[in-house]
């Protein structure tokens, strides 16, 4: 029994875990997934909206934001994100539409 545990306990970890997540983005609104990585950490990051959005990782330091990846009107993607430094970053999609758009998604390490 403790065998078995053990191997199911290794499959899951080689296949990561998986976090899904969904938005109602009202119109010109924003939303945000957040999550904190070490340096030279990777996460996988899917997603799919109902409308073109404006979308951005970025974290914070101090009163400003840096952005390592921009991107604008797209309505879809599936990469991977390598943690420049140890921050907390955050997925971020604008809607610029006047209709509100829905983006669903998931994050993996």
């Amino acid at each position: 029994m403790v065998l078995i545990a053990v191997l199911i306990a290794g499959a899951v970890a080689a296949q990561g875990i998986s976090t899904p997540f969904a938005h109602a983005i009202r119109p010109r609104g924003f939303a945000e997934e957040c999550f904190k990585l070490g340096a030279g950490e990777t996460i996988r990051y899917t997603f799919e909206s109902s409308a073109a959005v404006d979308f951005n990782i970025h974290f914070h330091r101090g009163n400003e934001a840096a952005y390592p990846v921009r991107a604008d009107a797209v309505q879809r993607a599936d990469d991977r994100f390598t943690a420049p430094s140890a921050e907390e970053f955050c997925l971020m999609w604008t809607n610029r539409t006047a209709a509100p758009v829905t983006v669903k998604g998931a994050l993996s390490r």
